[in-house]
């Protein structure tokens, strides 16, 4: 099968890096895969260096003028005959399909990444269209699939539920000494440690951690807290770090292209946000066999397994969000059976390569449904 992946950017998030897990899957399975994006990214925290697909089959636009792009876009489907093309962010989800309907495509389809907050009534206007002429809609959770129905009123068929997918193994295993050598690098001093991973974004919810961070540093001095990821809420939520005098004890180190390093410090991922499509960075925490601690708000709580791989608290309670964080890091049996059951959550129902084929299997049934339906009649 020949498949075009679209994105806008190889910026650092969870519904790009889900592409490029796809991708890089799909090509071990002797498909070929190409991967297109509108804007190359200009910042050292890129995914492009993560695609293992053949360097000619990754194509940029970037830099063309309107117009001039679409025509280049154009052209390519033209000429590569891809049998689908699956688009993914929001600009790609609309450009990419109406290119792509234009230029014939046989297999069109797109991927949601969040539940459909604050979109204008002409975008909802045009993913209902989108969603009607082409192939069908990829939602990344349950909580995604069932907003769009309620609000963008998609038809149930055209909507498919697949997760995002990660590896299960392959990850190294750094030792003390390496871990050590990082802390030092980051200047995040010993002891146990809660980590997140996330954009500094209001509907992360990062002031609940710093605020629940206060209430575990007074219980347990030692602890450190790290912050990944970088946005507009940083000047705000330093000011409240400094604020409640945890300077030594709460760090923000940026956006990262190691995250996995990163989490290899950690006793505890945590993510608090206010609303999640699914909450990859929790996965990618699962995979590494840590513990993790969440909201139970919708995309979360299909991660999360309250008491088995973690804990479910309620939203913007830095209280609640506190005592989960001390019971775990006060429990390393509790801990360690955490991560053994968030490894087994990554197999059963996260893993790239089920996942990709379950994508497989939906494009494959879209083409065998056009090619019954376009077959001369006996």
């Amino acid at each position: 099968m020949k498949i075009c992946f679209l994105l806008s950017t190889f910026a650092y998030d969870g519904i790009k890096r889900s592409v490029v897990h796809f991708a890089n899957a799909m090509h071990e399975m002797d498909h070929e895969v190409w991967v297109g994006v509108l804007h190359d990214w200009p910042g050292k925290v890129s995914l492009r260096s993560e695609l293992r697909i053949p360097s000619g089959r990754v194509v940029s636009w970037d830099g063309l003028g309107q117009g001039r792009r679409e025509w280049a876009i154009y052209r390519f489907f033209k000429q590569q005959a891809f049998d689908v093309v699956h688009a993914s962010t929001v600009k790609m989800n609309h450009l990419g399909r109406w290119i792509a309907l234009a230029a014939r495509v046989p297999c069109i389809v797109a991927s949601e990444d969040n539940i459909c907050i604050g979109r204008s009534w002409k975008t909802r206007v045009e993913d209902r269209l989108l969603a009607r002429w082409s192939d069908g809609v990829v939602m990344i959770s349950n909580a995604v699939a069932e907003s769009f129905l309620e609000v963008e009123k998609l038809s149930r068929e055209k909507v498919h539920t697949i997760y995002y997918g990660l590896p299960s193994d392959g990850f190294l295993n750094r030792t003390p000494l390496e871990k050590a050598e990082r802390r030092t690098q980051l200047n995040v001093p010993s002891g146990p440690t809660v980590v997140c991973a996330a954009r500094l974004h209001f509907s992360k919810s990062l002031d609940t951690l710093v605020r629940a961070a206060r209430i575990v540093v007074t219980q347990m001095p030692a602890v450190q807290f790290v912050i990944a990821g970088d946005g507009g809420e940083r000047v705000t939520l330093e000011k409240l770090r400094d604020e409640l005098r945890l300077n030594a004890n709460f760090h923000f180190i940026g956006a990262r292209d190691d995250i996995y390093e990163i989490f290899q410090l950690a006793d505890i991922v945590t993510l608090c946000s206010l609303w999640e499509g699914l909450g990859f960075s929790l996965m990618e925490a699962m995979a590494l066999g840590k513990p993790v601690v969440g909201t139970g708000v919708a995309g979360i709580s299909e991660i999360i397994q309250h008491e088995r791989n973690g804990l479910l608290v309620p939203k913007q309670s830095p209280e609640a969000l506190a005592q989960a964080l001390m019971r775990v890091l006060g429990d390393p049996a509790l801990a360690a059976k955490m991560g053994r059951e968030g490894r087994a959550v990554i197999s059963e129902r996260f893993n790239v390569n089920k996942n990709a084929k379950q994508l497989l299997d939906l494009y494959q049934s879209i083409l065998d449904r056009k090619a019954k339906t376009c077959s001369p009649a006996r």
